[in-house]
């Protein structure tokens, strides 16, 4: 085709061909024939290939091809029937017939090298009987294990394989696009013990009147009184530090104990919590009825020094609905997914904004004038996902909170000026973020340019390597910057091993494109992938025997960032699953039901071996662990949430009377018991797994007894 002229196939409007044209194009230039006019042979034996011919030798042709399937011979052409289905022919049953399209059987007949036969169907609309045809057809072939070879013996065109290796894989994790939340939901970093309840509400400490926790020690000289602040809540000066003995209970500025050189920096001891939410609520200029009905803080902190935060931070999320993370900042977590361009329309940015953010020419250098232009991501910018199936928040409305609530922090808190003023979603474009991914201790400095549908965030692959992650799958958090300058503090870090994990301890301001994660340079940066690859791949040959040029060869050079092109174009972004099914199935029953009703549906998987995989790695773990736990449980009050090893003997909690009840349930054991039976019931699974699960049965039936049965109503029968 180069030969010809013709150095882009865009040129010859090659993917949408007519029939006509394919045939045309095969015969002038000597090349396969169009893929949308040829089939899945190499999927079928040669012996299916003949009871196809058989049944073809007894069908007719009136303007499309008729295959005979009435009932009495639907068992005759029953091996036939499924070879046309592998092969990918589109087909109508009717009553006594299978129908091909006049497109399919003008392509199925071209690969039987029955062309003139094609040309026919256009033409006619008598009936034309393909015996003579079919049989002339098996005297022409001989036996082969290779079909493609059996196929283009007969066939005028050449013919590739269409269906080429199918590769089998796990199921991949579900997308994910949510504010993160630790265990609790809080809303500060602040200590309530167990007079918390199970809520861990400070409102609820209060009216326990104390709350008895770890607190650092500070004295206010100006009030003469000991605080838990370092600067006083109540005077608003700066403490002093002091340090407390456990040996003889005193404390003292010095480091260590005059007389038992030991010292630490906190103590175990009651504190008024209703003082400091009084004091926290006068400090951001709050009336009692504004602030919320629910502040939720943590049980204790786990930082070396138990540092925490201030309680008027807490009010300040708790009333723009936002959690904290262990660090003081607050996240969104999302799953990673590389891009290289993308359109104005697709990411919901105006182009006036687009000019504002430095996008002034399109990818191919002309002026930014429309919203179908492509444009190349700068490395540094990101698109939020706002995915509207998810029943998750959108991060354009949660940063649009976390904006409101810096903003709050800085003028009620800190008495300055706001900072953001953001009223909608089209004001955080242009907005700096931080970008960390789980296991590491560096952040990336990213701007927001737009968002997706997508639950995941769509950034330059130079963001997700920097984060020393792979670009696509692996998860990663957002943190608006002000929040991780104003809020993060190592202090609050846990002081067990691996505490530093997942904190911002360092900014990467400016991405070095030879100092990002290595995986980044087998990125391919062609505008079109050459024939030799689709050569090498159909012979089988190593990847690195084809010359591709990558990222690893821009690296140094002035291209690093820049004409990172792509071979193949795409509508829209937004076009494809925004949202799987797996997460909008509510129960794992459900999830497993449609899982196996795929795995089914896919001649590559072995749905005996898939229902043995679940049930054993999946389903019966979990009830076994399940029923481990039950046997060593706790009991709780299901008022304060009080934990006991054994339940008291007076049947009811010690510290408020409340209900006792079971830390694990029933419910929560034999939740996977029936959909596991169900499986093993339905499916091959090996007499091991069966046995495994009738003995975890009569197990769980001899603590619990057996369900009994439901009395029905007689009305139900008539």
């Amino acid at each position: 085709l180069k030969k010809k002229g013709f150095n882009n196939v865009k040129e010859l409007n090659l993917f949408d061909v007519s029939f006509e044209k394919a045939a045309e194009l095969s015969e002038k230039y000597k090349v396969a024939l169009h893929p949308d006019y040829t089939y899945y042979w190499s999927q079928i034996a040669y012996e299916d290939f003949l009871v196809f011919l058989n049944w073809l030798g007894n069908s007719k042709i009136n303007q499309k091809i008729i295959l005979p399937y009435n009932k009495t011979e639907q068992e005759t052409f029953k091996r036939a029937k499924r070879a046309l289905e592998l092969i990918g022919c589109c087909h109508e049953i009717s009553t006594e017939n299978v129908i091909l399209s006049e497109k399919d059987s003008r392509a199925l007949l071209v690969n039987l090298g029955l062309e003139h036969l094609s040309n026919l169907i256009a033409k006619s609309d008598s009936d034309y009987l393909l015996k003579d045809d079919a049989e002339e057809l098996k005297k022409r072939i001989r036996h082969s294990e290779d079909m493609m070879e059996v196929i283009n013996m007969i066939s005028k065109y050449p013919i590739k394989d269409k269906a080429g290796t199918f590769i089998g894989s796990r199921m991949g994790r579900p997308e994910k696009a949510k504010l993160r939340k630790l265990t609790g939901n809080p809303n500060v970093l602040f200590p309530v013990g167990e007079e918390g309840g199970r809520m861990r509400s400070v409102q609820a400490a209060c009216k326990a009147g104390s709350v008895k926790a770890d607190f650092p020690i500070y004295f206010c000289e100006n009030c003469n009184k000991e605080t838990i602040y370092f600067i006083c809540e109540n005077c608003n000066k700066e403490t002093k530090k002091k340090q407390y003995c456990k040996e003889c209970g005193q404390t003292f500025y010095s480091e260590k104990c005059p007389h038992h050189a030991i010292g630490q920096g906190f103590t175990n001891k009651r504190i008024e919590i209703a003082h400091y939410l009084e004091e926290a609520t006068k400090k951001i200029n709050l009336q009692r009825e504004e602030v919320p009905a629910l502040i939720k803080g943590v049980r204790g902190t786990s930082s070396a020094n138990h540092a925490f935060e201030n309680l008027s931070k807490g009010i300040l999320r708790a009333i723009f609905n936002l959690t904290v993370n262990k660090d003081g900042t607050i996240r969104y977590d999302a799953t990673e997914l590389p891009i290289t361009h993308f359109k104005p329309k697709e990411i919901f940015t105006s182009i006036e904004t687009l000019k504002k953010l430095g996008y002034n020419t399109d990818a191919h250098g002309k002026l930014l004038e429309n919203e179908e232009q492509v444009l190349e991501i700068k490395p540094h910018d990101i698109l939020l996902p706002s995915c509207p199936e998810s029943k998750d928040e959108k991060a354009d409305d949660v940063f649009i909170r976390i904006s409101k609530f810096i903003d709050s922090l800085l003028v009620r808190f800190y008495n300055l000026r706001p900072f953001y003023n953001i009223e909608s979603r089209e004001d955080l474009a242009g907005q700096l973020v931080t970008c960390i991914a789980p296991h590491n201790a560096a952040c990336v400095a990213a701007r927001i340019i737009g968002f997706s549908k997508a639950q995941a965030l769509l950034a330059s692959p130079y963001i997700h390597a920097a984060c020393r992650r792979d670009c696509d799958g692996d998860e990663i958090a957002v943190m608006l910057l002000l929040d991780t300058l104003i809020n993060f503090s190592r202090e609050f870090l846990p002081a067990h091993r691996g505490g530093t994990q997942d904190a911002p301890l360092v900014l990467n301001a400016r991405i070095r494109a030879g100092e990002v994660d290595d995986m980044i340079f087998d990125i391919d940066v062609v505008k079109e992938l050459p024939l030799e690859l689709y050569e090498a791949a159909r012979q089988f040959k190593h990847p690195s025997e084809v010359k591709i040029e990558q990222i690893r060869d821009r690296i140094g050079g002035r291209e690093e960032f820049t004409n990172l092109w792509y071979s193949h174009e795409t509508g829209d972004i937004n076009d494809g699953v925004i949202c799987s099914s797996y997460k909008k199935l509510l129960t794992m029953q459900e999830k497993v039901q449609k899982q196996m009703e795929l795995v089914e549906s896919i001649r590559a998987v072995n749905a005996d071996d898939v229902a043995r995989l679940i049930i054993e790695r999946h389903l019966i773990r979990d009830i076994k662990g399940n029923l481990r736990k039950f046997s060593m449980q706790e009991f709780r009050c299901s008022s304060c949430n009080e934990k006991y090893r054994r339940p008291p003997m007076q049947g009811n909690c010690i510290r408020c009377h409340g209900n006792i009840i079971f830390t694990i349930s029933e419910g929560g054991i034999v939740k996977y018991l029936e959909p596991a039976l169900s499986l093993a019931t339905k499916y091959n699974v090996s007499n091991y797994v069966r046995q495994s699960l009738e003995l975890t049965k009569s197990y769980i039936e001899s603590i619990f007894g057996r369900e009994k049965e439901k009395q029905e109503a007689l009305k139900k029968w008539f």
